[in-house]
C-alpha cells in the first residue's frame, strides 16, 4: 500500500530535519513538502523594499520549497511541493484531511522543556489536531545525520490498545530496528530503592513492578516470535520516565500511542504522550489508535 506523507517546511533546520527523516524512514512513500504563508504573520517584510509585500512572501515560500526538493535530490527520490496560504496549523490539518495524508512529519524548534510545555507552536498545535499519526522531529538536520535510521527504538506500553497500536507500527514499519518496550512504573511517591527498603512501600512498588512485568509479557506476546524485542521497566512519572530512559540509555527514536482523542478534548493538552513530544531531544512518533484498537 502506499503511503502519503506530508512534510511542512520553514526556514528552520528542524524542518529539514523532517524531511530527511521522511526520505529515509519512508523509502517507498510519496512525499510532499508543504510550506504555509502565514496570513496572520510572515518574517520575511523588509521596510523599503521594491518588491511587493505578498511578492516578497511569496517568493521566500519557493525558496523554502525549492530547498526541499534539492534534500529531496539529495536522496535521490522527487518531493511534491505544495505552497498555501493560511494559518499554519490549520492549513496543514485541512490539507491532510483533504488530500488522504497518511502521517505528518514535522520539525520542532528545539526549545529547551523549561519554554516548550507553554504551547503555542505550530507543531504542537497539529499534534493535538492531526487525525493520522505524526512525527515530530526536535533536532537539527547535522544532528539527525549522525543517527543511524531506524536505530534503537524506545516503545512505551501500558496496556492500552492505543499503546499496542504504536508497537506494530514499530515492528512492521522498521523491521530492521532494534525496539525495546518500556514500561514506567507510576509511582505515587519518588522511587528510591534503599529508602523504600523494608518499610511499607515496598509491597506497593512490588505490586505495582508486578503489573507493569505483566503489561511488557502481554504486549511482547502481540509480537510475532520471529521479531527479536528487549522489554524494560523504568520507575517515576510516566512522561518524565520515558524522556529520561530515552536519553540516559542512547535511543534514536521514540514510538508511543495517542489516545485519539475527538477535536474538542484534544485540544486541552495534557496527555502523557503529548508532554513527551513537547520535551523529548529525539523525534517522536504519535501513532493515533482508536479504542478497538484499529489506528
Amino acid at each position: 500500500m502506499t503511503v502519503h506523507v506530508l512534510v511542512p517546511v520553514d526556514r528552520s533546520s528542524q524542518s529539514i530535519a523532517g524531511l530527511v527523516y521522511t526520505l529515509v524512514s519512508f523509502p517507498d512513500a510519496t512525499v510532499t513538502a508543504l510550506h504555509v504563508l502565514d496570513s496572520q504573520h510572515d518574517a520575511f517584510a523588509e521596510v523599503g523594499s521594491p518588491e511587493s509585500h505578498d511578492e516578497a512572501v511569496r517568493q521566500a515560500g519557493e525558496r523554502i520549497l525549492e530547498r526541499a526538493t534539492e534534500v529531496g535530490a539529495d536522496y535521490e527520490r522527487t518531493v511534491e511541493t505544495v505552497l498555501e496560504s493560511g494559518i499554519p496549523h490549520r492549513t496543514i490539518v485541512e490539507y491532510t484531511v483533504e488530500h488522504d495524508i497518511d502521517h505528518v512529519v514535522m520539525g520542532s524548534h528545539g526549545e529547551s522543556p523549561i519554554v516548550r510545555p507553554f504551547l503555542g507552536h505550530v507543531s504542537e498545535a497539529v499534534v493535538r489536531r492531526a487525525p493520522v499519526s505524526t512525527t515530530i522531529v526536535p533536532e537539527s538536520r547535522s544532528e539527525l545525520v549522525q543517527r543511524d535510521l531506524p536505530g534503537r527504538i524506545l516503545v512505551p506500553v501500558d496496556g492500552s490498545d492505543q499503546s499496542l497500536a504504536a508497537l506494530e507500527y514499530a515492528v512492521n514499519r522498521f523491521p530492521a530496528g532494534r525496539i525495546t518496550i518500556n514500561h514506567a512504573v507510576a509511582l505515587p511517591f519518588e522511587y528510591d530503592v534503599e529508602a523504600i527498603d523494608g518499610t511499607y512501600l515496598e509491597s506497593t512498588v512490588d505490586t505495582l513492578t508486578e503489573h507493569g512485568e505483566a503489561i511488557l509479557e502481554s504486549a511482547r506476546d502481540t509480537v510475532e516470535d520471529d521479531v527479536v524485542v528487549e522489554t524494560e521497566l523504568s520507575y517515576g512519572s510516566p512522561s518524565r520516565s520515558i524522556v529520561d530512559y530515552a536519553t540516559e540509555n542512547d535511543f534514536d527514536q521514540i514510538i508511543m500511542g495517542s489516545h485519539g482523542r475527538p477535536l474538542p478534548a484534544r485540544i486541552i493538552t495534557g496527555s502523557v504522550a503529548e508532554t513527551v513530544s513537547r520535551r523529548s531531544t529525539l523525534p517522536v512518533t504519535l501513532v493515533r489508535g482508536r479504542p478497538d484498537g484499529s489506528s
